[in-house]
């Protein structure tokens, strides 16, 4: 039987479909984990031990040794020999700087090949996708949620434009985790929420100049966004505008 095969045999039974829809316990400690390092609960540079998240979270040290196993894949934190997990340092405004600007040589013309390809139902969906927004409210996870919502959108219009090397590439840079670790206060997704739409409703109208124009237009706008962030917090941590001269 082949594993194909037995995942459907497992789901035609009443206790398969239980046991398929049971969430592994790992993933549950990866979001908690996540949530953290994206918000700086766990700042850059923390060690992290098993056996004291196992005990903070009341969990055994093996999903804990899984979860950080994943999260090491994302980039998140390093593990050293002898030394164990250590979280990630930030990126910097110049690292981030040069991301965006290989992001503005690949996802504009792939924007304008998903606005000749798309089809109208794929097209629908991803305007839908775009109105979305990937949180709201309080939720204490919303940071990783927007980020999640900014990264699906973008892989969404890359798979739409047919080019799979563009679309791996995309995904390996991983810009928007860092952009939305680095700037984890900053609420970017409301910001680009109406940008997304934008680059959406000209792929669904078939315009691949203006898809074109309007993935450049919200990249180089977010770019702008995330200089003012920095510039604001280095203004205020200098003292800038509270009567500190700042020397």
């Amino acid at each position: 039987m082949t594993p194909n095969e037995l995942d459907e045999t497992m789901r035609s039974t009443d206790a398969g479909r239980r046991l398929a829809q049971r969430r592994p316990l790992a993933d549950d400690v990866f979001d908690v984990v996540m949530d953290m390092l994206m918000n700086h609960s766990l700042p850059p540079g923390t060690r992290l031990n098993i056996e004291s998240l196992a005990r903070t979270l009341g969990v055994s040290p093996t999903p804990v040794r899984e979860a950080l196993a994943g999260i090491e894949a994302e980039g998140l934190i390093i593990k050293e020999p002898q030394r164990g997990y250590t979280v990630a340092p930030l990126i910097g405004l110049d690292q981030l700087h040069e991301l965006i600007e290989l992001r503005l040589l690949i996802e504009p013309p792939t924007a304008a090949a998903a606005a000749r390809l798309a089809t109208p139902r794929q097209a629908r969906e991803l305007r839908a996708f775009a109105r979305t927004r990937g949180a709201g409210g309080e939720d204490p996870a919303a940071n990783r949620l927007d980020m999640n919502y900014d990264a699906t959108f973008h892989d969404m219009v890359a798979e739409l434009g047919g080019n799979a090397l563009a679309r791996e590439t995309l995904a390996r840079l991983r810009s928007h985790l860092h952009m939305y670790r680095l700037y984890h206060h900053a609420g970017q997704a409301a910001a680009t929420k109406p940008e997304h739409v934008a680059v959406a409703r000209a792929i669904a109208a078939g315009e691949p100049d203006t898809a074109h124009a309007a993935m450049e237009a919200h990249l180089r706008t977010a770019l702008g966004r995330l200089d003012a962030v920095f510039a604001a917090g280095r203004a205020k941590a200098v003292g800038v505008g509270s009567g500190d001269p700042g020397t």
